[in-house]
């Protein structure tokens, strides 16, 4: 009679989850659609993005050309807003000037000023005072 220690299954039977596990999920990441590659990029930035202040050179219903500066670095990009137009504090074509944008400390080019839970838009001073 064959005398195996009980370890011996269990191990293999953990090692063979951990492999359907991780087959799994890599499979899950790659049927994300790029709509939602880019959700999580906001959010991403969103909770554990830096505030700088940014300066929107253009904008319009489909994107906002922005630049600012990190350290010395000028960075100038652009965000697609298509989706995001319904969280705009007022029309694009209006939210040329001055912004906070949040962006990520190990890649400073990676940057939003617009998500679903935030905005960067500074309030318009009331000019009748």
């Amino acid at each position: 009679m064959l005398n195996i220690p009980i370890a011996a299954p269990a191990t293999v039977g953990l090692a063979a989850t951990g492999a359907l596990v991780w087959l799994v999920a890599r499979y899950i990441r790659r049927t994300r659609t790029p709509a939602e590659r880019e959700r999580r990029r906001r959010i991403h930035l969103h909770v554990n993005g830096r505030l700088t202040e940014v300066t929107i050179y253009q904008a319009d219903e489909q994107t906002l050309q922005y630049g600012y500066e990190i350290a010395g670095v000028a960075y100038d990009t652009t965000q697609d807003i298509s989706t995001l137009t319904e969280f705009l504090p007022r029309p694009a074509e209006q939210l040329v000037g001055t912004a906070t944008a949040k962006y990520d400390p190990n890649n400073p080019a990676n940057s939003i000023i617009l998500c679903e839970h935030w905005q960067g838009f500074k309030e318009r001073q009331n000019q009748n005072q």
